[in-house]
């Protein structure tokens, strides 16, 4: 048994007008094109659907058990029709991005302005590590991933910001005057604190060419995350080498100082691999363009 779509739209179509030429103006086929429809499904199903007499087409007893079962199948093709639409142009389906400590701010803000655009996008936002997001994106697992600027060719880039190391204070111990405080004394006389390294291979590795660089050799002590750290330079434990972007958790208790020198900063980017076609991917895209152009490009 073989009948496709269009012919149960011309079955439903003629039984709701019980006219062929009604029913084929409003499909927008020619009238025994139709009927060349109709008599196809009646083939395929080896049943008369229809009775032509003096008051038009007139469904059977079969056509009428039918019909319920055809309309729900139109039905469910006009809307398997519109969510592939959606889909083509970026409206609907997942999007799932990465993102790590530097894009802590921005990653969720530019998500929230995609949802206002197209609110039937799932989107997923999880945080992981530059590595990690590097992987799942040449693998085709990662969509998007807010990250370190990849060193894999095959990998796309919009740079967006460029991140500091800074040194994260307690207030408290800072004195009268913020502006005085010594900030390579506090490197190279008072405990460091900074994140365990397999939670942030990227910023570990960066901080530790810092302050190779720099010749120092502070006392590191180790924290699960970034909260946590914050917690404990906040409670006096020690300083803490810092992304600059943390500044929104910091909080009053807290004081950043910026640091400088070689290794002090790096590059993010919002990266993606166009070999794999993804129009809801491209739509993101364009909302980041538009917002925020790469470093020189003005806007």
């Amino acid at each position: 048994m073989r009948f496709d779509l269009r012919q149960l739209q011309a079955f439903v179509m003629l039984a709701e007008t019980a006219n062929y030429r009604e029913a084929a103006s409003r499909l927008f086929v020619t009238q025994p094109a139709l009927t060349k429809q109709i008599q196809g499904l009646e083939l395929a199903l080896g049943s008369t659907l229809f009775n032509r007499g003096r008051h038009g087409a007139e469904l059977t007893a079969i056509g009428l058990q039918l019909l319920p079962q055809a309309r729900a199948l139109v039905d469910h093709g006009k809307g398997f029709e519109q969510h592939a639409l959606a889909l083509a142009s970026g409206a609907a389906g997942r999007l799932k991005i990465g993102f790590g400590i530097s894009s802590f701010a921005l990653a969720p803000s530019l998500v929230a302005r995609f949802k206002q655009q197209v609110p039937d996008v799932l989107v997923h936002l999880q945080d992981m590590t530059s590595a990690t997001q590097q992987e799942l994106l040449l693998a085709g697992r990662l969509q998007l991933g807010f990250m370190r600027r990849p060193d894999a060719p095959q990998l796309r880039e919009h740079r967006l910001l460029t991140d500091r190391l800074v040194l994260a204070v307690p207030t408290r111990l800072i004195g009268p005057d913020p502006a005085a405080f010594d900030v390579a004394q506090a490197l190279t006389r008072q405990p460091l604190l900074q994140m365990v390294g397999h939670r942030c291979p990227g910023l570990s590795q960066q901080i530790a060419r810092f302050l190779g660089a720099n010749r120092l050799n502070g006392i590191i002590q180790e924290a699960e995350d970034i909260q946590t750290l914050v917690a404990l330079v906040a409670a006096g434990i020690g300083n803490a080498i810092l992304p600059r972007s943390v500044g929104f958790i910091a909080g009053r208790e807290v004081t950043l100082y910026p640091l400088f020198g070689p290794w002090s900063e790096w590059e993010i980017s919002l990266v993606w691999n166009p070999e794999f076609a993804d129009p809801i991917r491209d739509r993101f895209l364009t909302l980041v363009r538009a917002e925020h152009p790469e470093p020189g490009q003005g806007g």
